[in-house]
């Protein structure tokens, strides 16, 4: 990670290098590998101000503080920043976790959906019902990487199911008429 610090109107002292690095190394936990760093520390007559700014993968974040004492401002500053850099990463995890998720069963039902969520059809999948036994279907599910498998039973001449089970079993419906 590349950090520059720039002071303007007074020197830069070890003290508050170490301060900014230190307060950086905590945003980076949330960001992962920062690319770069730039933090400006501007001493005016009675304010002190801190600038910051910091590029990682995809993104770029910056926050600006002022107060009376150098120090403060650099807190004040990074902690916005990591404020800023948490939203990201829950923002990330919150729209992985929301592809992968699943619809959870529930006495042999699909969990009810909330007051205002609609419910939608995502893919709809058409394709030819063959004619096979179940062992030829069961046979056929554990080749295939798919979770169920909808066929058309020659034994009973009726459309039938079989599925994966958690088990590793293959379970078999069957409508009733």
């Amino acid at each position: 990670m590349k950090i520059n610090i720039t002071s303007r109107h007074e020197k830069l002292t070890e003290g508050l290098k170490n301060h900014v690095e230190d307060k950086i190394q905590r945003v980076e936990r949330y960001l992962g590998k920062i690319k770069e760093a730039h933090v400006i520390l501007n001493f005016e007559k009675n304010v002190h101000v801190c600038e910051a700014t910091l590029a990682a993968k995809n993104l770029k974040l910056s926050a600006k503080a002022t107060s009376r004492d150098m120090y403060q401002s650099i807190d004040a500053a990074l902690s916005r920043l990591e404020t800023q850099a948490q939203k990201q990463k829950d923002k990330r995890a919150g729209h992985y976790r929301a592809k992968g998720e699943r619809s959870v069963v529930s006495d042999g039902g699909v969990s009810d959906p909330a007051e205002n969520e609609e419910i939608k059809v995502i893919k709809t999948k058409k394709f030819a019902l063959k004619p096979m036994t179940v062992e030829e279907a069961a046979m056929q599910l554990a080749a295939t990487k798919d979770e169920f498998l909808v066929f058309y039973n020659a034994e009973n001449e009726r459309t039938s199911v079989v599925y994966k089970r958690a088990d590793h079993q293959i379970g078999l419906i069957e409508p009733e008429y």
